[in-house]
């Protein structure tokens, strides 16, 4: 038996879906591991024991700061714990603790935010290197949810290919009832995510436009609370208003309706370091055109369209395939259901835990990079 802290900080959060379904996926497991999980001071009742093996405190400690530095550290050392499983790259550097990172993606090191100033931006992204390498170095394996990940990982830091351990993402179908979305087109090319720039949603304004100009009733949804990028871009492109609607905020209902009724769902980024969100669209039914950069062949392999996120006319040619051709779609979306099916939220749990054991026996990384599923 063994007692793992595991930095949850990032729960409640979009991106603590890896997070919770880990959580899930271990209390299914038939171990005698004891778990205790570090949540966020402001929601921590929220949260319920998925059994007695589990427990939670509190931690006020905001993700690249003193406190994660300093108080971070102190409180998970006063838990005693065998190993700490760090779900997020954020963590404090001196700890003293066995511990093991899943590093999601590379996005603070390779995207530059606009919103700082270049010098800003430079000195943050040179102390999350340090952070980020101090990490992958201490930590007795690493694990990523994308070969491209792992690639990555491996270019940024120097660590070895043998601490670093693959462990898929997965999609679930949504299981709330579908409510329909009142939108302005007959047919709709939908994005899901929040506008930064890398997501590359105004070349997508620009192919979808192009495609309304010969296709009556067609625009783009996007879905997702507006944020100061999307007010950027509705501010500095007012043609959008007739090509493009934004929902704000939708519920889990919502957004299954939208899947289920989008005649492409749209996936233009520049930078992904998994690409959930194309999973989930297929296990809806929706036919999926993504971009061919990082990691988005890989996981979707040949169950969506893919084009070149910096060629607007490709992009648009990619959506004109799969919403002029219905067979093409229909092929897609059974496609997209086997390729789901080769992801699994339970076998990425159960990869963890194995991780776990294989820290805890030994301070020197030796599993490699496994392969990924096959190609759909």
């Amino acid at each position: 038996m063994a007692h793992i802290v595991l930095d949850a900080r990032g729960y409640f959060t979009t991106t603590g879906r890896y997070i919770r379904k880990l959580v899930e996926g271990l209390a299914r497991l038939d171990d005698d591991h004891q778990y205790t999980l570090v949540l966020p001071a402001d929601r921590i009742h929220e949260w319920a024991a998925p059994s007695t093996r589990f427990r939670a405190v509190a931690s006020s400690a905001p993700f690249f700061s003193v406190a994660e530095q300093v108080d971070l550290a102190r409180q998970i050392r006063a838990l005693r714990p065998d190993l700490v499983h760090f779900c997020m790259q954020q963590q404090p550097v001196v700890l003293g603790v066995p511990r093991v990172t899943t590093f999601h993606d590379m996005t603070l090191l390779k995207i530059r935010n606009v919103k700082k100033s270049r010098l800003a931006s430079a000195v943050r992204r040179g102390a999350g290197l340090f952070a980020f390498a101090a990490a992958a170095h201490l930590g007795r394996l690493d694990i990523v949810v994308s070969r491209f990940s792992g690639d990555d990982l491996r270019r940024f830091t120097g660590v070895g290919r043998k601490k670093i351990v693959l462990t898929y993402e997965a999609a679930d179908p949504i299981p709330d009832p579908p409510e329909a979305v009142s939108v302005p087109f007959d047919r709709f090319v939908l994005f899901v995510g929040n506008q930064v720039p890398y997501k590359n949603l105004e070349r997508l304004f620009d192919a979808v436009q192009t495609l309304a100009a010969s296709r009556a009733g067609l625009g783009l949804v996007v879905a997702g609370r507006i944020d100061d990028d999307g007010r950027r871009i509705l501010r500095e492109r007012p043609d959008l208003a007739r090509a493009a609607h934004f929902t704000g905020y939708v519920s889990e209902g919502s957004l299954r309706w939208l899947y289920e009724n989008a005649a492409v769902f749209a996936f233009p980024s520049f930078y992904e370091g998994f690409g959930l969100p194309g999973l989930e669209a297929m296990s809806h039914g929706c036919p999926v055109a993504s971009s061919s950069a990082t990691c988005l062949p890989e996981v979707y392999g040949g169950a969506a369209v893919h084009f070149d996120p910096d060629d607007v006319s490709g992009m648009a040619s990619a959506l004109a395939d799969v919403i002029d051709d219905p067979a093409f779609a229909a092929e897609l979306v059974r496609r997209g259901h086997r390729r789901v099916a080769q992801f699994s939220w339970d076998r990425m749990a159960r990869e963890t835990r194995d991780v776990y054991e294989r820290a805890l026996r030994t301070r020197a990384g030796v599993v490699p990079v496994s392969a990924p599923p096959g190609r759909g």
